[in-house]
């Protein structure tokens, strides 16, 4: 947790997007296509200089730790619901921890990816009636991630700290990202007419937009995720790096709405450089699946 708290320096961070008239300029792009070699996993196969593969794994989530001591309450209250029938909810303020492994087939070492935010631990008791005719305490337990609240993240290369970065939700009513070029976000009716929308499970919902402030081996870097085009537009100080379209793969979405990755390179990147570039792409693509996108 102490080197998530540097995050913190970065709002003072002044980066430049786009060119001049604020239009996004893809032209001297390289266009990687990204193959999927399975469901729900962050893992992709390419081509860019040989055959390459990428992929997130060891993913794990675990409280950094309790903002309160519930033991006692949850056990004094498990007693009573068995005692008295009644049921009881407990909520205690924690922090998480989102961990794993980026690791790629290039020359750059593994990154150890740690995501930081705070959150709620729900727990719900309730007395029911087994089919013996006997009573037991049934439990359930609701975990809540706060991403719009001073999240943050740090990558970790051969167990130094190589980079951190904060997170932001909703970025285009940060003032922060209003120096980017509109091109970048989805359009949103400001009429005020509300379209009638049934949500269905084998069709994507529209996403959550995120963006991302950091510093990576002293460099700066600036993400934008589209949640509803699935596009994350990836700046290196202040040119435009690449652009990841990123997938939708998830089981019981139908076939027509899931979409093939590919990634947008700048050709003026060096080699090192187009690499360090996948892997951030990467690590926003992990940040979309964790607010909640498919």
């Amino acid at each position: 947790m102490k080197t998530a708290k540097y995050c913190l320096i970065l709002l003072t961070i002044v980066f430049c997007a786009g060119n001049s008239d604020g239009q996004v300029v893809l032209s001297g792009f390289d266009s990687v296509a990204f193959s999927l070699p399975g469901i729900n996993r962050v893992s992709y196969q390419f081509f860019d200089n040989g055959n390459m593969k990428i992929q997130y794994r060891d993913a794990k989530t675990e409280l950094v730790n309790y903002k309160s001591n519930p033991r006692w309450r949850d056990a004094g209250n498990g007693i009573l619901t068995a005692i008295t029938g009644f049921g009881f909810t407990t909520s205690t303020d924690v922090n998480w921890k989102i961990s794993g492994t980026i690791e790629c087939n290039d020359s750059l070492p593994d990154w150890t990816l740690n995501l930081f935010c705070p959150g709620n631990v729900r727990k719900e008791r309730e007395r029911v009636k087994n089919d013996d005719g006997s009573w037991s305490v049934e439990h359930n337990v609701f975990n809540e991630f706060y991403w719009d609240k001073d999240a943050n993240g740090v990558l970790i290369e051969n167990n130094d700290t190589i980079g951190f970065f904060s997170i932001v939700l909703n970025p285009r009513e940060n003032e922060f990202f209003k120096s980017f070029p509109d091109e970048v976000f989805t359009h949103r009716d400001t009429t005020g007419k509300k379209k009638f929308r049934i949500s269905v499970s084998w069709k994507p919902s529209p996403g959550i937009d995120f963006g991302i402030i950091g510093t990576i081996h002293g460099k700066n870097f600036v993400q934008i995720g589209d949640g509803t085009r699935r596009k994350l537009w990836i700046y290196s100080g202040d040119m435009l790096g690449g652009m990841l379209q990123m997938d939708i793969n998830s089981l019981g979405i139908a076939k027509k709405y899931r979409i093939q990755p590919y990634m947008l390179i700048n050709r003026d990147l060096t080699a090192q450089n187009r690499n360090e570039l996948i892997r951030l792409a990467v690590v926003g693509r992990i940040l979309n699946l964790s607010v909640g996108n498919n």
